[in-house]
């Protein structure tokens, strides 16, 4: 077996890398591997095509939501995209991986590669204007309209001089308090809802922004999205609903709906950003599809 790890590069990272393959290496669990960092935003994507077309076994993704979003990107492009996608996930946020039962543990991590356990998963795929340009991104986790665009756009601006974790909050705080809600239409079936919006989360996964469980019932694998529309919300109702969102627990408000669907079409004559598990996407007409049953996972579950 040829196993390829693409690692969101920085020293901090090197180092656990280094510490983690001497580990790996006694289990003699693969033929051959290949060791890359990441250089510059969009580098995994091209290293994850690349390994793909090679026909590399297993791909996995050391870092965050980011990180797996962009090997996601590569095989999903590739011509040869039946390379199995792996995660272990050490990024500040680490959303999709509390979805499959991930976590930093390395005997874990060790185990899940003895074992060699995968799962078919959806693949979520999103299509709006960046810049003039169609940009076409899939997705594993969640993608979302209205707020979390906003404070995607920002935070991949900031130069996080204060820290990952640090930025993260500082910028999801103030992106809360500086966003105005657009005025949208939405198709959801034969369902269309047109009003001011704070978010609409077409999820694959369940919890996005570090924690928050907006969508409890969202299956990975049952070829349809779940999807939270919150509408004409008020920042109070968010802030009052937080401590639910962390428990999972739905939200009872007149202006927030709870929808399952293949398709989602988003319009706006106002500005209204998209981003995909956490990576901005751009903004203007926009449509949400699912590719069922489309990647396979490396997984701490058995089938």
């Amino acid at each position: 077996m040829q196993v390829s790890f693409i690692i969101k590069g920085g020293s901090k990272n090197k180092k656990l890398f280094n510490s983690i393959i001497d580990k790996i290496k006694p289990l003699k669990l693969f033929n051959n591997y290949f060791v890359n960092f990441t250089e510059y935003p969009g580098h995994a994507i091209s290293l994850g095509k690349d390994y793909a077309n090679r026909g590399v076994d297993l791909i996995i993704a050391m870092g965050g939501d980011g990180t797996l979003n962009e090997v996601l990107n590569g095989i999903m492009n590739a011509s040869n995209n039946n390379s199995v996608l792996g995660h272990y996930p050490i990024g500040t946020a680490n959303d999709f991986s509390k979805t499959m039962g991930l976590d930093k543990n390395l005997e874990q991590f060790l185990g899940i590669l003895k074992n060699n356990n995968t799962i078919t998963l959806d693949v979520g795929k999103v299509k709006c204007q960046n810049n003039g340009i169609l940009n076409e991104r899939y997705f594993l986790n969640i993608a979302d309209a209205g707020l979390g665009g906003f404070v995607a756009n920002k935070l991949n601006n900031s130069k996080k001089i204060l820290g990952g974790k640090i930025a993260y909050f500082k910028i999801i705080i103030t992106g809360i308090l500086l966003f105005k809600k657009p005025h949208v239409k939405i198709d959801i079936n034969n369902i269309s809802y047109t009003g001011k919006l704070m978010s609409l989360a077409i999820c694959n996964g369940r919890t996005f922004g570090n924690g928050l469980i907006i969508s409890p019932d969202a299956k990975v694998n049952d070829g349809m999205f779940n999807i939270t529309l919150l509408g004409d919300v008020t920042i109070l109702d968010y802030f009052r609903n937080l401590k639910n969102l962390k428990k999972g627990i739905k939200l009872n408000h007149p202006n927030i709906h709870y929808y399952t669907s293949e398709k989602i079409i988003l319009s706006s004559n106002e500005k209204c950003e998209i981003e995909a598990d956490g990576e901005y996407v751009g903004l203007g007409e926009t449509t949400f599809e699912i590719i069922p049953k489309s990647l396979n996972f490396l997984t701490p579950k058995v089938n």
